[in-house]
């Protein structure tokens, strides 16, 4: 009888075992968001960069549950989404950089969840499921790759595909640790080139050369003035810098080459009176005077709510004095209470305003 029970027993572990193997595989598989930690020593995520902790991240999809057969028509099959990306910017070493001033082509620098119709008002498309999943998958492999630019496009993506706020916010914390290092470091990327300084230059002359700002070349250097020296390197972004608006949850997102770069929490117009549509940035001011219907202002007084940046529309017919400005009244981001003007905090209007050049496009939707 010992001997029957000692065959028998390790048959029942084995079983027990693959039982749980399959289970934990299974649940794996079912992992809808993977963080950069989960990686654990992986060369992608290493170099020092925060980390998200596996029970902020952690979502499984809902099995669809089983349909009997005849009781709706097919689901229809939609095109797969493919990810705008930009061409890639090699760094050079040298004061010849191939493409200077390089914009994107027409149409691509709108959110990838918007596409452009002949109204100026974007369209929102709706994706599958399983589209999410493919992406959020291809983003993690990336990572796991050392492919941060390309995980960073990919999380991008997603986010304008989901809509659930609560992995909205997720994929929002992922996007920003990898634009920490691939725009808001000095280290060189896919998104930048390298310029070595030469004799006679000086930051204005190079961010008119590159389309970009003398603000935005210090900021991502951390430079604490704008001298520069002869043969010293600069990290420059090539891509070109958006803007959409959502009124819905008072809030703007930065754009570079279609992917997301930040977003910030505004204020809008009261009863509903900031306008919809694309408008073009035309006029850019520190410290601005404000022209109000009851006097003008300069900066500093106590009459002049404008802030510290003034990013002005170019006027079009009906559509005239609106723009994107800072605010002396701070507790009024996040309801309507301007003119019809988008306000926002004055250091976040102080970040965005190094982004943005004459021309750039900004997508306000209701």
């Amino acid at each position: 009888m010992k001997n029957h029970k000692i065959s028998v027993y390790p048959s029942w572990v084995l079983v027990c075992l693959a039982v749980f193997f399959y289970q934990d595989s299974q649940s794996r598989s079912n992992l809808l968001y993977a963080e950069p930690s989960s990686i654990g020593s992986e060369a992608a995520v290493r170099d020092g960069a925060e980390t998200i902790s596996r029970e902020d991240i952690i979502f499984k999809t809902k099995a669809p549950k089983a349909e009997k057969k005849g009781s709706r028509p097919p689901e229809k099959q939609y095109p797969r989404r493919h990810t705008i990306t930009p061409h890639d910017a090699p760094a050079t070493t040298g004061t010849v950089v191939s493409n200077p001033g390089r914009r994107p082509v027409e149409g691509k620098t709108v959110a990838h969840a918007s596409t452009r119709t002949g109204s100026s008002q974007p369209v929102v498309r709706t994706a599958k499921r399983e589209s999410l999943q493919e992406t959020i998958d291809n983003a993690y492999e990336s990572l796991l790759r050392g492919k941060k630019q390309e995980a960073r496009n990919l999380y991008s993506q997603a986010l304008f595909i989901e809509t659930s706020k609560e992995r909205r916010e997720i994929i929002k914390r992922h996007l920003d640790i990898l634009n920490k290092e691939l725009i808001f470091s000095p280290t060189p990327g896919p998104d930048s080139t390298v310029y070595k300084v030469v004799s006679g230059d000086n930051l204005t002359k190079i961010a008119k050369r590159f389309n970009t700002t003398p603000g935005l070349i210090m900021e991502i250097n951390r430079k604490k003035d704008s001298r520069i020296r002869v043969n010293e390197p600069l990290k420059i972004l090539t891509g070109q810098s958006s803007i959409v608006v959502d009124k819905s949850d008072f809030s703007l997102i930065l754009l570079i080459d279609g992917h997301f770069v930040r977003q910030y929490h505004i204020g809008t117009g009261k009863d509903n009176s900031t306008p919809e549509g694309t408008f073009v940035v035309e006029t850019k001011l520190k410290n601005p005077i404000w022209y109000s219907q009851d006097g003008v202002y300069p900066y500093g007084h106590p009459k002049n709510i404008l802030g510290t940046r003034w990013l002005g529309f170019r006027n079009e017919p009906g559509v005239v004095g609106y723009g994107i400005h800072g605010t002396t009244k701070p507790e009024t981001i996040g309801i309507e209470a301007s003119n019809g003007c988008i306000r926002m905090k004055n250091e976040d209007v102080e970040e965005l305003y190094y982004f943005v050049t004459p021309e750039t496009k900004v997508v306000i939707k209701g």
